[in-house]
């Protein structure tokens, strides 16, 4: 393969792996790149109609939920990372050692589980990683980085049949492409399926998982601890475990208190939206997540434990929709306005100033 194809097909991988670290990223150094870049970005794609579902994410991040099943992903994310980087580091070992030491087509161990184990093993990563930052946009990137492995594997396919001949046939007509679980059928005669084939399963693997996607969002919203009233209107969404009156609670205390109530008085009908965090690690994932500035977190007085409510503004892109707006729709945006925690004489109130926070920051919502 020539160095132009190579970098050309890199790309998007390379692209697929910036966004999916994202949630590394953002707690290192390298956070002000990501800001600089990315932001714009998601950014843009949250002002157009069609493509502002793209920066949001498909799966509870910060929530929990009352079906296990998604915290079961969660883990289940960790696990295929694990696995999918410690496989492609034992397929690396074992290619090269067959290539640069043995000099032999290397078709033994897990090349004689499926023909190209590393692309294998990096798509068992790359979903791992995606259910650990599950945007929509780090879901078309990975797909697109499928469609892009398979091309790159039918081109080294071509190249090894041209070095090694009849023994690269013979192994490449027996052994899976990327099917672990297939059966070896030895046979001397290899017939890749034909480019269209391959193209329309690819196209049809997208479709069901973009499918998979909204349908888990979806079931998601309704899994959430979350408290909505009508006057004002208010969505409160606790990100751990509590009671609808707990939460109710909490509600009030931070309605009632002077700063928000003379905001809510100043625009009646406006949505509002109550994330619920507990402790002060939590919290600060949660600043960090809605684009407030580092300096700007570590500036703030808060104490270790408790509970901590972001009260935010939200509002529909460009004025779309009817009032009230709901704060998990794709066209709204959610503006942070105060920081309220509890002390010993109720509910303290801190007001949060925009130039805390990066401008044209895509919020996390749960």
């Amino acid at each position: 393969m020539n160095s132009t194809r190579r970098i050309a097909w890199a790309a998007p991988i390379l692209i697929y792996a910036a966004s999916a670290l994202e949630m590394i990223i953002m707690v290192t150094p390298f956070a002000a790149y990501f800001y600089s870049v990315y932001t714009p970005l998601f950014h843009g794609l949250e002002q157009n109609a069609l493509t502002a579902w793209l920066p949001q994410f498909f799966l509870p991040h910060l929530a929990h939920t009352r079906w296990p099943f998604f915290r079961a992903l969660s883990l289940a994310g960790a696990a295929l990372t694990l696995i999918g980087l410690l496989g492609f580091l034992a397929c690396a070992i074992q290619l090269y050692y067959g290539k640069f030491v043995k000099k032999r087509l290397v078709s033994g161990g897990l090349y004689g589980r499926v023909r190209h184990p590393q692309y294998l093993c990096l798509v068992i990563a790359g979903a791992g990683l995606l259910l650990l930052w599950p945007r929509f946009f780090i879901l078309i990137t990975y797909l697109m980085m499928l469609g892009l492995y398979y091309v790159l594997a039918r081109h080294e396919e071509e190249a090894i049949r041209a070095r090694y001949g009849a023994p690269a046939d013979a192994y490449l007509a027996s052994v899976p492409m990327f099917n672990p679980f297939g059966r070896r059928q030895p046979s001397a005669r290899f017939a890749p399926p034909s480019r269209g084939k391959a193209f329309m399963a690819w196209v049809g693997i997208c479709v069901v998982a973009l499918g998979l996607a909204f349908g888990l969002r979806a079931l998601a919203l309704t899994q959430l601890y979350l408290v909505r009233i009508a006057t004002p209107p208010v969505t409160a969404l606790s990100f751990r475990v509590r009671s609808a009156e707990h939460i109710n609670g909490i509600m009030r205390n931070v309605l009632n208190n002077q700063s928000v109530r003379e905001h809510v008085l100043r625009r009646p009908g406006e949505s509002l939206f109550m994330q619920i965090t507990a402790g002060r690690g939590q919290l600060k994932h949660l600043l960090i997540d809605l684009g407030m500035v580092s300096a700007a977190i570590e500036a703030l007085p808060l104490p270790e434990q408790g509970e901590f409510v972001v009260l935010s503004r939200v509002h529909s892109r460009n004025g779309a929709g009817p009032p009230p707006a709901d704060p998990f729709a794709f066209s709204s945006q959610i503006e942070p306005l105060f920081l309220a925690m509890p002390d010993a004489g109720g509910m303290a109130v801190i007001a949060l100033d925009p130039a805390q926070f990066h401008p044209g920051f895509v919020r996390i919502r749960f």
